[in-house]
């Protein structure tokens, strides 16, 4: 069982990596893109202004994005074991104790991390269903009616005011799980709490994996030390080999 949750694990931070460059990416271009109409700005290009104008989004989509990198370099720190840890005591511990502490302190990290999902998730669900004048309007009832439930005919007899296609379409499939979205900004906060989630299961199933070694007996707990060392190695490995490349590069 522990196999099948690694694997998906692994699957899931494979993912997670990927949507962060593209988060990474689209957020250099975004931000290039800007500084580059804006600078055109001060030679007087008429489309640079208006251009300018029309992209107010992009700071508020620079913010949400570094919100989403936060969050997933937390939730790979939890996988790669690389999040913040107090480990004075496991270093001079001998190997069960060790390995005892680590199972209990890791559920309890989950424990808190659970108790971050419920704070967090309540504080979104409140910015999810506020809804703004700018995406409300009256129906033909008299009551208020979200923009991207209106019909084009609705939409028509309004002055400037369209529908955004792109977020209407999100909030349509957030409907499906019943989770609402009055604004594209409420919606991107989703990702604390979904990241929370995963942090919490992640820990979960590290205090589950210390739990097996502890009564796996001492070829376990050797095996789990080895592999330690291993991973340990690895990670020292890389600086020196970055060192090594800079070095190089100097040389030449």
């Amino acid at each position: 069982m522990l196999d099948s949750l690694r694997r998906i694990d692994d699957r899931w931070a494979k993912f997670e990596g990927w949507l962060t460059v593209l988060v990474l990416i689209l957020m250099v271009f975004v931000a290039g893109f800007a500084a580059g109409v804006r600078n055109l700005t001060r030679f007087d290009v008429g489309w640079a202004n208006a251009l300018l104008n029309d992209m107010d989004w992009a700071d508020s989509l620079l913010r949400k994005g570094t919100m989403w990198l936060a969050f997933l370099g937390a939730s790979l720190a939890t996988y790669h074991r690389k999040h913040i840890n107090i480990d004075m005591l496991l270093r001079i511990a001998p190997t069960r104790l060790k390995y005892i502490m680590l199972s209990v302190g890791t559920v309890i990290a989950s424990i808190l991390t659970v108790g971050l999902v419920i704070c967090f998730s309540a504080a979104v669900y409140l910015n999810l269903t506020e809804r703004p004048v700018e995406y409300e309007l009256l129906g033909t009832d008299g009551r208020s009616m979200h923009i991207c439930d209106a019909t084009p005919q609705q939409l028509h007899d309004v002055q400037d005011l369209s529908r955004p296609t792109i977020f209407c379409m999100s909030r349509w499939v957030l409907s499906w799980v019943a989770v609402p979205a009055e604004t594209p900004g409420a919606a991107f906060q989703l990702i604390v709490p979904l990241m929370l989630v995963v942090v919490a299961l992640r820990m979960f199933g590290q205090a589950m994996g210390y739990g097996g070694v502890l009564l796996g007996g001492p070829e376990a707990l050797a095996k789990a030390e080895e592999e330690e060392k291993r991973l340990l190695l690895a990670q020292q490995a890389v600086p020196e080999a970055l060192r090594s490349s800079i070095e190089d590069v100097r040389n030449l």
